[in-house]
């Protein structure tokens, strides 16, 4: 009977030690909210929000790694190919060359706009078309929902317009992944660069979440030239390779709001860039009048006076006016790392039409799924 007692009593006090206390459950699962570090054209404030109890989120073992999608990306781009539709789509290329030929009468900003999304597209899991998704299958916000990309990023609507037309041709054979890359490799070419015939292969993304986007893949406009060299490196960019990149802004425009404090109120001092020139100073503020108007609602400005030409211009604005509307476009001017090569390009029209497309060629191969890895998609907004 005492042993039975002393049993009872035992698997009385165990029974106790498993019950979770309020103090043990610790404390609710708030939404993830990443900051605003700038504010992005159209993009609207987003006020603070306190929950109290969080309803229908997800335990903790089932959240994605948001730097880490469940695909491994290829390192190797060896079986990426010139002529990998020649059998089963010929036509694949010429498709989307006269259709962004096409959509460049009316909209010459698509240049820029094809450049800028595959960069945007390559630098966060590889070039993969995971910006052109509108909805992640786990429910969380896609890369194109990120701050980082916002309403400066334009294109994937244009991306609409080509697949449809492939898919008439070839239904689900060639891939977003490879149309964005043809569609760059175009866009080059119609803004004066000499024709390159790009490489195909490249399969479309089952993921695409925000979080990867905004974890340290994508440069801010306040960055410094540490910073950005240490993510261009960080991608197997060189420092050269990082200032011509950057030379994309020799197509494009700005708006006033990404650029207007460096001309009205730099660093709060109540006076503009001592790094800008007076003439540029005047040229920008007559660009942008009005710095009390209401955010986001300033004009665009172009880089340089040939928006739609991928030539030395914008190196040499820099060199000979000391003209740059983004502070990290003025970095490149100040660093002893970077400045011989603007020189270089500054100096020599042929030297950066030379080399942007063999830099473009390198970042449209970064972390390419292959084979049977991902899919080939029948709509780019959407996986299959």
């Amino acid at each position: 009977m005492k042993m039975t007692r002393i049993f009872l009593t035992t698997l009385c006090l165990s029974l106790l030690l498993l019950v979770p206390s309020k103090a043990d459950e610790g404390p609710p699962i708030l939404p993830f909210r990443f900051p605003y570090l700038f504010p992005f054209r159209d993009l609207p404030e987003q006020p603070a929000q306190v929950v109290d109890e969080p309803q229908n989120l997800p335990e903790p073992q089932n959240l994605p790694e948001p730097q880490n999608p469940p695909e491994q990306h290829n390192q190797n781009p060896s079986n990426l190919r010139e002529g990998f539709y020649r059998n089963s789509c010929p036509n694949a290329e010429k498709i989307v060359a006269d259709t962004l030929a096409e959509i460049v009468k009316t909209n010459p900003n698509a240049i820029a706009n094809f450049i800028r999304l595959q960069f945007h597209d390559c630098f966060v899991n590889g070039c993969d078309a995971s910006i052109l998704l509108d909805f992640s299958p786990s429910g969380d916000k896609v890369e194109k929902s990120s701050m980082f990309n916002g309403q400066l990023l334009k294109g994937a609507d244009l991306m609409d317009e080509i697949k449809t037309k492939l898919e008439q041709e070839c239904p689900q054979t060639v891939s977003c992944a490879d149309i964005l890359s043809f569609a760059t490799n175009e866009a080059m070419t119609l803004a004066g660069l000499h024709p390159q015939k790009p490489l195909g292969g490249r399969r479309d993304s089952l993921v695409s979440l925000a979080t990867a986007a905004e974890a340290n893949n994508l440069p801010l406009p306040d960055w410094t030239m540490d910073q950005i060299l240490e993510l261009f490196n960080r991608k197997g960019f060189s420092t050269e390779e990082t200032v011509i990149l950057l030379g994309a802004h020799s197509v494009g425009i700005a708006h006033c709001d990404l650029f207007m404090e460096r001309v009205y109120d730099f660093r709060k001092t109540g006076q503009p860039d001592p790094t800008l020139t007076v003439e540029v100073i005047e040229e920008l503020r007559k660009a942008c009048p009005n710095p009390g108007t209401p955010q986001y609602r300033n004009p665009p400005v172009n880089f340089d006076e040939t928006p739609t030409v991928l030539d030395n211009l914008f190196f040499k604005d820099m060199v000979e006016r000391k003209k740059t509307l983004l502070i990290t476009d003025s970095h490149l001017l100040e660093d002893p790392r970077t400045f011989p090569i603007v020189q270089q390009m500054a100096s020599d029209p042929n030297l950066f039409p030379k080399r942007f497309p063999e830099v473009m060629l390198k970042l449209s191969t970064l972390n390419v799924l292959t084979g049977k890895d991902g899919e080939v998609r029948k709509t780019c907004r959407s996986t299959n």
